[in-house]
């Protein structure tokens, strides 16, 4: 099973899932410094490591995804420091984002312990895995696959499908797990998920599921998802 990987913004990804998405597609995402400004906290070393401990918890975030941002790696312990004494979920997943992207175990132990976590809402969890996956870390592809397996809530079995469909090589040991996963998923009683899975399956390369994708072609009573499951068959048939 293999794919291209993908790459995005860490830094987009960061202020919208601090500050929340409130803005339309057309528009770009404001940056870290210029909601830090518009909080009153100077884009500096100092100012920033002293905002870790501001009583804001937007504005502890802000600050060290701004650390990291600035390759602070001197930052690390301090950013670390914060984490720990962290009470906030959400601060303290962007704050293990930042020390990820700093090459930090400790950001890289923190989500992992998110992503394993089956109390956690499962967006969370994978948007934890998604965040070691783009630092190259596969740790969390078995709570991927356990949460595609498991969750009822299409949005999340279309996320965790997503994320698979990004993996550049999938570890031996989970390609059984994968494949019976995603037979599975090619059943399932939501079309976008049937979908999305003939995509996953394409990506990943899987050719032991031709035979399955096959016939869910032929079962497929959605005009527009069998023409995705078609063009997956086509690019599926095309792979070395």
């Amino acid at each position: 099973m293999r794919m291209a990987m993908l790459h995005f913004s860490v830094v987009a990804v960061l202020v919208t899932v601090i500050l929340g998405d409130s803005t339309c597609i057309a528009q770009a995402p404001p940056t870290i410094q210029a909601e830090l400004r518009k909080y009153g906290v100077p884009v500096t070393q100092l100012a920033l490591q002293s905002a870790l401990k501001d009583n804001r918890p937007e504005i502890r975030g802000l600050a060290a995804a701004e650390l990291a941002e600035m390759k602070d790696v001197t930052s690390v312990p301090l950013i670390v420091k914060a984490l720990e004494a962290e009470k906030d979920q959400l601060v303290k997943f962007n704050m293990a984002t930042a020390l990820v992207s700093l090459n930090s175990p400790a950001g890289t132990k923190a989500l992992l312990h998110t992503c394993d976590d089956a109390s956690v809402p499962a967006g969370r969890r994978l948007d934890a895995a998604s965040r070691l996956v783009d630092a190259g870390d596969l740790s969390c592809l078995p709570s991927v696959e356990n949460i595609l397996r498991k969750t009822t809530d299409p949005s999340n079995k279309v996320s965790a499908l997503l994320l698979l469909a990004r993996v550049k090589v999938v570890p031996a040991s989970l390609v059984p797990r994968i494949h019976d996963t995603l037979l599975a998923s090619l059943q399932d009683p939501d079309s976008a998920v049937r979908g999305y899975t003939s995509q996953c399956i394409a990506a990943l390369g899987d050719k032991a599921a031709a035979p399955s994708l096959k016939t869910a072609i032929a079962n497929e009573s959605d005009e527009s998802t069998r023409e995705r499951m078609e063009e997956s068959q086509k690019s599926l048939e095309s792979r070395p």
